[in-house]
């Protein structure tokens, strides 16, 4: 994806961005100034570390080069999953399952930290709703139980199983068999959540600058580091970068170490509650389970999220249209009264391993990112142990350490690779189609 462009960006137009509570902006840094911490990037990771790190007692500065939750934090599908985009079954090949179960403990906590700050806080981004749902494309319901029974062993995860007519009583739609119910998991308003986390790190002390994009890290001789700003400079001890994608030239090996993904979201215009009712019938989160998913919700005043799809390029011209279809692809009953009111597109950030990049450059230069895919939780994962080692020196980072190595991963040309494996992606979801 092309780099951002110098000047500030204020928020595309987004279901979530006409439905803030409050958009209170920061005033960008125009002078010298010093702190323990300095975070860049204004998403949900960097929230995450600069909130974990005020609760610590710790001085921050965070800086976003446009506004707060201006890429994916503030554009994604609202779900407070538990998990990362790699699946537990692979992480365990990979790093075998006592790892394994370290990681999914991270989640569950994570998950459960993002709701205990809601609380805590008084963060008003509902309507918060529990309990998210995984359905099957195809007609193969002992894969479905085998998974269940192995993260149930496994991970002690509180899945439920759903035969196919239970399915079909939430999602009113053929194209569905069987799925799992997670209860623990829920959907919020991220943007909202995004805003709530900035006024609470603002409350406990810490400094937050909007259109304040970061030029480069110096090395300082007395040590730490200078961050360098179009009209400023922090003085810091310990730097903690959490660009995503858009590191730009910031770091070159992070840069290089992931490539950009870009998907979409469609929201609906408000469509009549019968209608509705007789094709999914339910405010549970939905996802089903092929290479290229679809990923929805229904929305206060009878409105459709849908999510999915990926792109090389960016957002066709004919978006709206092409989401709707896809709606309709699973729910045809709704034709003729389903209509696009926001469509829209983003760039997230995925390393080849799916898994996301935490750890250290050298000391007290720190990198927390590559969050793509992985639903919300991750970022507060990313956030709470970042901000622990830091603060109280623990090593619980560590355990990213095996998907944090930023091996190269295709420079220029990351972006055709994405796309051909999403093309193969789809390729097999016809299969899987074909053999329902």
């Amino acid at each position: 994806m092309p780099d951002l462009p110098n000047d500030p960006q204020p928020y595309i137009e987004t279901y979530y961005r006409d439905t803030l509570n409050s958009d209170h902006q920061r005033e960008a840094l125009s002078e010298t100034v010093e702190t323990e911490i300095c975070v860049i990037g204004g998403g949900l990771a960097g929230l995450s570390t600069a909130i974990g790190l005020v609760e610590k007692g710790k001085k921050v500065i965070l800086i976003e080069a446009n506004r707060i939750g201006w890429g994916a934090s503030g554009r994604n599908g609202g779900y407070i999953a538990k998990g990362y985009s790699q699946g537990y079954k692979q992480i365990a090949k990979q790093v075998g399952l006592e790892h394994t179960k370290q990681l999914h403990k991270l989640s569950t906590h994570g998950r459960a930290l993002i709701k205990d700050r809601i609380k805590k806080y008084n963060i008003d981004c509902g309507p918060i709703k529990n309990g998210v749902l995984g359905v099957s494309w195809n007609n193969h319901p002992d894969k479905v139980k085998s998974y269940i029974d192995w993260m149930q062993k496994e991970l002690d995860a509180p899945l439920e199983y759903w035969p196919t007519e239970k399915v079909r009583e939430h999602c009113k739609t053929e194209q569905y068999f069987a799925g799992f119910y997670s209860p623990e998991d829920y959907q919020f308003h991220p943007l909202n959540y995004v805003h709530g986390l900035a006024k609470e790190i603002e409350n406990q002390g810490g400094k937050i600058h909007e259109n304040t994009k970061a030029i480069n890290i110096v090395d300082r001789t007395d040590g730490g580091y200078n961050v360098k700003t179009p009209n400023g400079a922090i003085k810091c001890d310990q730097v903690v970068l959490c660009c995503s994608i858009y590191v730009d030239d910031l770091n070159k090996k992070l840069k290089y170490a992931a490539f950009p993904v870009y998907t979409f979201v469609m929201v609906t215009k408000p469509i009549p509650q019968e209608r509705l009712d007789a094709a999914l019938n339910t405010e549970y989160c939905i996802f089903d389970n092929r290479y290229a998913q679809d990923y929805y919700r229904r929305l206060p005043d009878n409105r459709i999220l849908w999510g999915g799809r990926v792109s090389l390029s960016g957002a066709p011209k004919n978006l709206a249209e092409i989401m709707v279809k896809d709606l309709l692809k699973v729910y045809p009953q709704l034709e003729g009264v389903v209509e696009s009111e926001y469509a829209w597109g983003g760039s997230l950030c995925y390393a080849p391993h799916k898994m996301p990049q935490i750890g250290q450059l050298k000391p007290g230069y720190w990198y927390n990112t590559c969050f793509g895919g992985h639903g919300l939780v991750p970022t507060s994962v990313g956030g709470d142990v970042v901000s622990s080692a830091i603060a109280d020196g623990d090593e619980r980072y560590k355990l990213f350490e095996p998907f944090s190595k930023l091996n190269f991963a295709g420079g220029a040309l990351s972006p055709y690779i994405a796309q051909s494996v999403y093309y193969l992606w789809r390729a097999r979801d016809l299969l899987i189609s074909l053999n329902k």
